[in-house]
C-alpha cells in the first residue's frame, strides 16, 4: 500500500469515527434541555395551585398589579436601615385557613433575643395565580402586641371567599417591628392550600 493510500484510509477511518460519535449523541447531551413555560399572562391568570419548585422564587404583586417585595407589609422595621441590628424576634405566622366565610391568617411574635415588651405586627394574605404571582388580597391593621401569650394576642387578615369549590394556594406573611430596637427587615410566611377562591377585584 502506498503512503498516499495509507493517508486516505486514515482520513476515512477518522471521519467514520467522528460521524459515528455524532450519530449516537443525544440531543440532551448536545445542549441543555429547556423546560416549556406554561405561565399565562397577568390578564389571563386565574387562582390555582402553586407548581412544584416555585418556593422562594415566587413573584408578588400588590392590589394594582405592581410587583412588590412581600417585606413591604407596611412596617418600618426599626426605622433606620443603616443601624446595626439590635435583636432578632421570632416571627410567628400561622397557616392560611378557611374560617366561614373567609380565608384568614394571623400574626404573632415572640421575643427571641429582644428585650422590648411590645412590637408592632402586621400580616397580609396572598393568593396564587397561574401567571406565577402571589397577589395580595388582604392585610390586617398594624397592631402593637405583647409577645405571644394567648390566641387573642394576634393580628388577623381575612378575605371573604367568592367560592369554596376549588383548592387554591395561599401564603400568610407576617412582619414584626420591635418597639425601640432595630430588628431585621422582611417577613416570615406560612403556606397552605385552602378551599377558597377569591376572583373579585383585589382590595
Amino acid at each position: 500500500m502506498t503512503q498516499y493510500a495509507t493517508t486516505l484510509m486514515r482520513v476515512a477511518v477518522a471521519a467514520s469515527v467522528a460521524f459515528a460519535g455524532m450519530s449516537f449523541a443525544s440531543p440532551a447531551a448536545a445542549q441543555p434541555r429547556v423546560q416549556p413555560d406554561h405561565v399565562v399572562s397577568y390578564a389571563e391568570a386565574v387562582p390555582g395551585l402553586e407548581p412544584p419548585g416555585l418556593a422562594d422564587h415566587a413573584r408578588y404583586v400588590d392590589e394594582q398589579g405592581r410587583e412588590i417585595d412581600p417585606a413591604t407589609n407596611g412596617l418600618q422595621d426599626g426605622g433606620n436601615e443603616t443601624a446595626a441590628i439590635g435583636c432578632t424576634p421570632v416571627t410567628l405566622p400561622d397557616n392560611p385557613h378557611w374560617s366561614t366565610p373567609d380565608v384568614s391568617g394571623h400574626g404573632q411574635w415572640d421575643k427571641g433575643d429582644c428585650t422590648a415588651a411590645t412590637a408592632h405586627v402586621k400580616n397580609c394574605l396572598y393568593e396564587y395565580y397561574t401567571d406565577g404571582t402571589y397577589r395580595r388580597k388582604a392585610c390586617s391593621e398594624t397592631v402593637q402586641l405583647k409577645p405571644k401569650s394567648d390566641s387573642n394576642n394576634r393580628t388577623t387578615a381575612r378575605r371573604t371567599c367568592d367560592s369554596t369549590g376549588e383548592l387554591i394556594s395561599w401564603r400568610n406573611h407576617v412582619d414584626v417591628d420591635v418597639d425601640g430596637q432595630i430588628d431585621p427587615s422582611g417577613t416570615e410566611y406560612r403556606q397552605a392550600n385552602v378551599y377558597c377562591v377569591v376572583t373579585g377585584p383585589d382590595q
